[in-house]
């Protein structure tokens, strides 16, 4: 029960490593909010069904009129913002000649742009509540160059440099930012870029490969990292980044 009385946000919640993070934080006491702009799934709505302290609110972390709405429900509902996971993530995997600047830009709308907003949204908040943690994720094409995905790793990138302004901005308020970056995550999203190739079942295995676990990641096994990052756990670490890889970027 890490995350006792404390309130947490997370965005891009209703799937994935999301909604993995978001019944973490509720099996770890914390009162959770599933943001996301996308429909509450039946797993995300069974969450909030439970009896957990766990509330859905539509947003679009890209809008900045939403996103401040968002953070004044949570804080007439709970009367606090103790954690902040910006997980929304949009993923397009094209390289700059194939993607046009609308895709561009919408990606860098939801994965750099929707940070900015709910980092900005929820510090005010923390600083009334006495400090806070905010989990940037990331992703480990942050750190490596890898053929294709051009715009998500450099949004990737840009987020980890993001984190580690915060830091340095907040750390007096009592405010940690730490940038968490996965590998190959076995999710939705992943699997829908794999099937969209002319060989799936090729793109898996190599994707796997490329891990010294030769696997795919499990977003529980995110989960436990951002339970970490977002509890006293990880007291003493900011601005830092956290990869979770399988050991892909260590070769």
């Amino acid at each position: 029960m890490r995350l006792s009385n404390k309130v947490a946000v997370i965005t891009g919640a209703t799937g994935g490593i999301g909604l993995a993070t978001a019944g973490r934080f509720a099996a770890e006491g914390a009162g959770v909010v599933l943001a996301d702009v996308h429909d509450a799934s039946a797993e995300a709505r069974m969450l909030v069904e439970s009896g957990a302290k766990a509330l859905y609110i539509h947003a679009d972390v890209a809008d900045e009129a939403d996103v401040m709405a968002l953070f004044s429900e949570i804080e007439a509902e709970f009367g606090r913002v103790d954690v902040l996971v910006n997980n929304a993530t949009f993923a397009f995997a094209s390289s700059v000649l194939d993607g046009g600047g609308a895709v561009w830009d919408e990606l860098m709308s939801v994965n750099l742009r929707g940070a900015f907003l709910c980092a900005k949204a929820a510090i005010p908040a923390m600083e009334r509540g006495g400090g806070g943690s905010i989990v940037n994720m990331s992703s480990e094409l942050a750190l490596v160059g890898a053929p294709g995905p051009a715009a998500y790793s450099t949004s990737k990138a840009a987020l980890v440099q993001l984190t580690r302004v915060l830091a340095a901005d907040h750390a007096k308020a009592g405010i940690r930012v730490n940038a968490l970056c996965p590998g190959p995550i076995s999710t939705q999203q992943l699997h829908e870029v794999i099937n969209s190739t002319s060989d799936p079942e090729r793109l898996r295995r190599t994707i796997e490969g490329r891990t010294l676990l030769g696997r795919l990641g499990r977003a529980e096994e995110v989960a436990s990292a951002c339970a970490y990052l977002a509890s006293d756990d990880s007291s003493y670490m900011t601005g830092a980044t956290l990869v979770l890889d399988g050991g892909w970027t260590a070769t």
